[in-house]
């Protein structure tokens, strides 16, 4: 990504999903800080609204209301994609956690998450890149995970979509390198935002090293000036990832298996 991409410059819109809260929320602070006007996306009009009161003076922040779970959520966002033309960056960070045994799980709110997490994803990232591609510059930051490298049991839903949003940024980062826009996964691991049912899990997951969201946002950032396509966030996260390429399959999702304890909250974000 260029640098005059990178700062904001030239009155270039960041797009936000899930401003209200943990990496989103610090993604629109860090953005407005670097000169970009940010149109954050969120479910909470209270959180969203404050939000343009603190960063009233150090950038333009303009809330949007959206739940992307709804059909209406994301044609709002499109539609205002769509009205702004001159975005520069699109974060992808708005999803849902669900967690516990599929078996067991509410079918309603696992297919939610895979609406959440990889149809808005991809109808957002779309209209995006029709902006951005024809322009010849532009950005777009997808939240995958670190677990979108393997199976992980008792969050298999959740697991499974990350994965998808892994391969499918890697795939169109290769199909726009030579049209001036680039297209980054960020995959941190447990994080302190409200999906705690990571960093707070009962088993060894909750006892290892959490990450801040300002760590990830800049991180992510960093990478996407670097040219990254793919950025693992955190030493141990990456030791982790480079351990899966030597280890049975079996292995691996025994491993998983042992490192997390089924909890039984869906969270957003």
């Amino acid at each position: 990504m260029n640098q005059t991409v990178a700062r904001g410059e030239g009155n270039g819109w960041a797009i936000v999903t899930g401003a209200s809260s943990g990496i989103g929320l610090a993604f629109t602070r860090e953005l407005s800080r670097c000169g970009y006007s940010v149109l954050a996306v969120a479910r909470r009009r209270e959180r969203l609204e404050a939000l343009a009161t603190e960063l009233d003076g150090a950038g333009r922040v303009e809330p949007l209301v959206a739940d992307l779970l709804t059909e209406q959520g994301i044609a709002s966002v499109v539609q205002r994609m769509k009205a702004l033309g001159n975005v520069a960056l699109l974060v992808n960070d708005a999803g849902v956690a669900t967690g516990g045994d599929f078996s067991g799980a509410s079918l309603d709110d696992e297919l939610g998450e895979i609406r959440l997490n990889i149809d808005a994803v991809v109808r957002l990232t779309h209209e995006a890149l029709r902006i951005m591609v024809p322009q010849k510059c532009g950005a777009v930051i997808n939240l995958a995970s670190v677990v979108a490298f393997q199976p992980f049991p008792h969050f298999a839903v959740y697991a499974a979509s990350k994965a998808f949003v892994l391969s499918f940024t890697e795939s169109i980062a290769n199909e726009v390198k030579g049209a001036g826009v680039r297209v980054l996964a960020i995959c941190p691991g447990a994080a302190k935002t409200e999906m705690e049912m990571f960093s707070h899990n009962a088993g060894l997951l909750g006892k290892m090293p959490s990450l801040t969201p300002e760590q990830v946002v800049k991180s992510a950032l960093k990478a996407l000036d670097n040219r990254r396509v793919v950025k693992i966030v955190g030493l141990f996260n990456a030791v982790l990832v480079f351990m899966n390429r030597f280890l049975p399959r079996a292995t691996v999702r025994w491993m998983m298996g042992a490192v997390a304890k089924p909890p039984s909250l869906t969270v957003k974000s």
